[in-house]
Order: C-alpha cells, then structure tokens, then sequence
C-alpha cells in the first residue's frame, strides 16, 4: 500500500477548501467603490414651548428609501450623532451616494440620561423627523421641533 496517498490526498483536499476559500473571498471581500457625499447640516433642534428640555439629542440620519422592487424600505440608516442638548447645531456627514435616496432626520430628546427612548418608567422623551427635500446639496438647514412621546422613526414617517 501507498502510504503517499493519504498525505496527497489531504493535501489535495486542503488545496480545494483554500481555493474555495479564496473565491468566496474574492467575490464578497473585495470592497466595492462607495461614493460618499459630504452633508453639512446646520439648523435648530428644540421642543414645543413649555415643555421641559433638559437632556442630550440623539439625531439619527437615514436615507429615506432604500432597495427596489419587493425588497424596497424606508429608512436605512447612515449615521448617528449626539449633541449636547437642544437648540443650534452643525454637523458634518458623509452619505453614501449607492445606499439609498432621499436623506431624513430623526431625533431625540434623552430627558433622564439612560440613553434609551422611553425606558419603562420613565417620562415620555419628545421625538421628531423631517425629511429634507432639498437633498442632495452640500449644505442643509434642519428645522425640528420635538413633539411626538417615545415615537422611533419607523412610527413617525410616512
């Protein structure tokens, strides 16, 4: 008997899974080119008048629509961002241009500090979203104003 045979065909085997391997990887490793395109937003975040507004904002930007056909939805998120609290801001953002279409934000009112939306047993924490209709464009104004309780997103756009 030849005891080569076995060890040759480990190797071979071996060089099947790596060759395997190495063709999965090329087909779904291989970064494509994304092309980003750089958001200045700028504007006010606030609440209805009288209501309190302590807290951080979390703001979330998302593509308004994604996908096609059957497999379209709204809201595929790009980035999330955290400001210090209600009223003037800017930030700058990159969206990738291949993902979706339409950019929407959505924030926030953190009232108690947890860092989640309405925590059972927590005050309600206003939440708001615009979709900004003059997208794309280099530079954004962002107008909202906080008013629906413990409403993520998906509840609040159209």
């Amino acid at each position: 008997m030849n005891r080569q045979a076995p060890q040759r065909r480990l190797a071979a085997g071996l060089a099947a899974i790596v060759s395997l391997l190495a063709g999965i990887c090329l087909g779904a490793c291989v970064n494509d080119d994304t092309t980003l395109y750089e958001v200045n937003l700028s504007g006010t975040i606030d609440v209805a008048e009288g209501e309190p507004s302590g807290g951080r904002v979390h703001v979330e930007v998302l593509h308004a629509r994604s996908g096609a056909g059957t497999l379209a939805y709204p809201l595929r998120p790009i980035t999330d961002l955290e400001l210090d609290g209600l009223g003037e801001f800017a930030e700058s953002v990159l969206v990738p241009m291949e993902n979706g279409e339409g950019l929407v934000v959505y924030a926030w009112l953190d009232r108690d500090g947890d860092g989640a939306l309405c925590a059972p047993g927590a005050a309600p924490e206003p939440a708001g979203i615009i979709e900004l209709e003059d997208f794309p464009a280099h530079e954004l104004e962002v107008e909202l104003v906080l008013t629906e309780p413990c409403a993520g997103p998906e509840i609040l756009y159209p």
